[in-house]
């Protein structure tokens, strides 16, 4: 009897594969062909899942983000304050990236390797960020209601400040300044501390 091919499971396991590749190698050096030998499928089986490098590559950043997401969601549904939240939010979304290493690094590759050809990446990266970046300027816009955040708060600046956290974050990772998630950790909860003290 054939055994059943769960093929999310399957498509998550090629895109992990390539990730891997996509940072040790570059996006722009490897090929569909090295994909399927990293995955033990043939190219005939990976075009059932991906017919590009980019799909397999957006796979991937859907992957994080739902991640990112599933993470999130306990801290958005708890009773705590906002600027609670908002630090568990930051907190969770550090621990993704702290443990997808390969991931961001496979990331920045393809973003740099675009922006030499004149691409814009601006909206494609903001389509991929547009939910956290939304649950922080909710969590802002909620605490200055509230009175946790000063009413002088602009949200969007807010939010921009928060989000560059986490870029920072992100470079730090790739080129190796920070291995583990604490020190970050306690720059967001000092700089929400720091928004919150300000009148």
């Amino acid at each position: 009897m054939a055994r059943k091919v769960d093929h999310e499971q399957r498509k998550r396991e090629i895109a992990d594969k390539a990730i891997r590749l996509f940072s040790q190698v570059g996006y722009d050096n490897v090929s569909l062909i090295m994909i399927a030998a990293a995955a033990g499928v043939s190219r005939t089986a990976l075009y059932q899942y991906f017919c590009s490098k980019r799909e397999v590559l957006d796979a991937a950043i859907v992957r994080v983000t739902d991640d990112i997401t599933a993470r999130c969601t306990p801290v958005l549904v708890g009773k705590d304050t906002a600027v609670k939240k908002l630090e568990g939010v930051c907190h969770a979304v550090l621990d993704v990236m702290f443990e997808r290493k390969e991931f961001l690094v496979a990331v920045f590759d393809f973003v740099i390797g675009m922006v030499r050809t004149g691409a814009d990446m601006n909206a494609n990266i903001r389509h991929f960020t547009t939910a956290t970046r939304t649950v922080l300027r909710r969590l802002v816009e909620i605490g200055k209601q509230r009175g946790e955040l000063p009413e002088i708060l602009q949200v969007k600046r807010t939010t921009d400040v928060l989000y560059s956290g986490f870029e920072s974050a992100a470079l730090r990772i790739v080129i190796g300044n920070e291995t583990d998630a604490h020190a970050a950790k306690v720059r967001f909860s000092d700089m929400l501390k720091a928004i919150s003290a300000w009148r």
